[in-house]
């Protein structure tokens, strides 16, 4: 395995408890990351990403190459937001000397990573330094929102005490309680609202997922927050501070 250059894979699977966002659609180039697949016949494919709009949080590819540990893992899992927001995002760990592995299943739900065997294997597989998941958005519209406190619970122990972060979409509309079940029950894993980084991102037609330019500057954002709260240590050189 090339350095920068992990096998990619998109698994999908039903899991119907409120109607989920729709998925984006996808362009296939390079063998790098893996780009959001469309919403009537989801499917996996790397895309390119576009070039870099304006961010609204910056750390300059000189100062994060020296600040981020050089040929650590990150995987990132999770739905359709996790498919916009993971290629951006694994370009900017690409140009820092990291390597990225992207797998998400649009219109996926929290207790579907929870219960499967796909992430529990992917763990095993990558032996990732960092884990982030992008989920949630699914469920924005749950009555019940406390119903999800278990498979969370669950998810985060399937990763068996890596350094992780849960990252939230950013909202096009709001939750029912959904995020704030997730922030409660995601220890010892971080949790970061992209609505505290990001602001006014620009969206796709469908008024849900970030278009071109609102993923760059999302990744931008993220990014810059992870240079920031990442403090490794000895054995773990992606531990992040803790709240």
């Amino acid at each position: 395995m090339e350095q920068h250059l992990l096998p990619l894979s998109l698994l999908v699977f039903g899991c119907a408890t409120t109607a989920p966002a729709p998925a984006e659609p996808t362009t296939a180039t390079a063998p790098a990351m893996t780009a959001p697949a469309p919403e009537a016949a989801p499917s996996a494919s790397m895309a390119e990403p576009p070039a870099p709009a304006a961010p609204v949080e910056t750390a300059s590819p000189s100062s994060a190459s020296t600040e981020l540990p050089k040929g650590t893992l990150v995987l990132h899992v999770g739905d359709s937001f996790a498919g916009a927001l993971g290629v951006p995002l694994g370009k900017r760990f690409k140009d820092a000397g990291l390597r990225s592995v992207l797998e998400f299943q649009t219109s996926s739900y929290i207790p579907t990573w929870a219960s499967g065997e796909e992430l529990p294997r992917y763990v095993s597989r990558y032996s990732p330094d960092l884990v982030i998941i992008t989920l949630g958005a699914n469920e924005f519209e749950l009555q019940n929102p406390e119903q999800r406190k278990g498979a969370v619970r669950r998810l985060i122990k399937k990763l068996e005490g890596r350094p992780c972060v849960w990252i939230t979409p950013p909202r096009w509309k709001p939750d029912t309680g959904v995020l704030g079940v997730i922030r409660d029950n995601i220890e010892p894993c971080r949790f970061l609202d992209s609505d505290t980084i990001t602001k006014n991102l620009t969206l796709k037609a469908d008024h849900i997922h970030p278009n071109d330019e609102g993923r760059e500057a999302w990744a931008e954002a993220v990014f810059a927050w992870l240079v920031r709260e990442r403090q490794g240590t000895a054995g773990r050189p992606w531990n992040l501070r803790m709240e």
